[in-house]
């Protein structure tokens, strides 16, 4: 009788013993299924942020051609510079098409311009050798065409800040630069009395930090 129940014991030892193997079975499989579900919705995840950090690199790129396109596009769009001919006529004479130096802005100013980096070296105020041809164009016009005009000597810089000069601001170096031109045109003939210079440093922009920089003598009546 003992034999028996120890014989029918042994049986349902291992029959539980089957069924709970077969139970875990089923749910190490259960287990190992969600794993592989997240690895394939993790790959999705890092596809798709490679995509959007790519489509974020073309339009930041897009973005700076268009920037550079249209500050090309304003530098062409200011005024012409010293040598174009203003289409108005000189007071004293010289006819009816100027002498191509003078030239109208857009406030309708009668203004010689020259690019700063042509008559200045980086943070100098002395007159580059090329410069003073133009500066003696422009002396002369002065004398020729607007004898007893008022005139005023202005000078621009950039925002950049001064780093590399003894003058500490961009207003102060503007000042010793229009200062500098004034000079140099009264040595030429210009009444000393009918010129004067201002410095504006950054206050008075074009499209580009090299537009930017530059001397414009102005022909105020």
């Amino acid at each position: 009788m003992n034999s028996l129940l120890l014989r029918r014991g042994g049986m349902l030892l291992a029959v539980g013993v089957v069924g709970l193997s077969a139970l875990m079975g089923g749910c190490s499989g259960d287990n190992k299924s969600e794993v592989d579900l997240a690895t394939q919705e993790a790959q999705e995840l890092r596809e798709k942020n490679a995509a959007l950090e790519e489509a974020l690199r073309t339009r930041d790129q897009r973005l700076a051609e268009a920037e550079a396109a249209r500050q090309a596009a304003l530098a062409q769009q200011q005024p012409a510079p010293a040598g174009n001919t203003w289409g108005g006529s000189p007071r004293g004479g010289g006819g009816g098409g100027g002498d191509g130096v003078f030239t109208t802005d857009g406030g309708g100013r009668r203004v010689a311009e020259i690019k700063g980096d042509v008559v200045f070296a980086s943070g100098s105020v002395d007159i580059r050798p090329e410069a003073r041809r133009e500066l003696d164009k422009i002396a002369a016009s002065i004398s020729r065409n607007y004898s007893g005009a008022q005139v005023r000597v202005e000078g621009h810089t950039d925002s950049d800040p001064i780093r590399k000069s003894k003058w500490g601001t961009n207003d102060a170096l503007s000042q010793a630069r229009a200062d500098a031109v004034r000079r140099y045109l009264v040595q030429k003939g210009v009444d000393s009395g009918n010129i004067d210079a201002v410095g504006y440093g950054s206050s008075r922009p074009k499209g580009s930090k090299a537009t930017s920089r530059r001397v414009e003598v102005v022909i105020l009546n």
